[in-house]
């Protein structure tokens, strides 16, 4: 019986290990796809709306050569005074990497933003922080980029 016990006990331990696994990269595959899904409703609908859309409530939206936006309704505000019907923001991630726990992770990749006004492109990497919510959503809670030459 203390056999059985033991075997049973070292089983469940092995498990819940190789679980603990799985379960990160599975969050990892969520991250990723939701970073691709993000940029995608960006295509379609607009920056402002994806943004809004895959926001948590506390985020924090670094911005190039001014103070952060801090929450999601602030961020909401500072959308009121920039229309984006002028450009188009799309961009992929190359890296992502998620907590043990599964729950919180980053993505990193490139960017490319269309400017229909002046007709041009501008280039940059972005890195993103996300949290999975406790409805199972992964938001983004941190995010802010700069940028770059023209890739080669």
């Amino acid at each position: 019986m203390k056999n059985l016990f033991f075997l049973l006990s070292a089983f469940v331990i092995l498990a819940s290990c190789m679980s603990s696994e799985d379960r990160k990269k599975e969050a990892r595959k969520e991250v990723l796809s939701t970073d691709r899904a993000f940029s995608a409703m960006s295509a379609e609908e607009g920056t402002h709306a994806a943004f809004l859309h895959y926001a948590a409530n506390d985020v924090i939206k670094l911005q190039e050569g001014r103070f952060p936006v801090i929450g999601k309704d602030a961020l909401r505000e500072s959308f009121q005074s920039a229309p984006d019907d002028g450009f188009r923001l799309t961009w992929v991630p190359t890296k992502a990497e998620v907590s043990r726990s599964g729950d919180l992770g980053y993505t990193f990749g490139s960017y490319e933003l269309y400017d229909f006004a002046h007709n041009e492109i501008r280039y940059g990497n972005y890195i993103t922080i996300w949290r999975k919510e406790k409805d199972g959503a992964w938001r983004w809670v941190l995010d802010g980029g700069n940028s770059t030459p023209r890739p080669e």
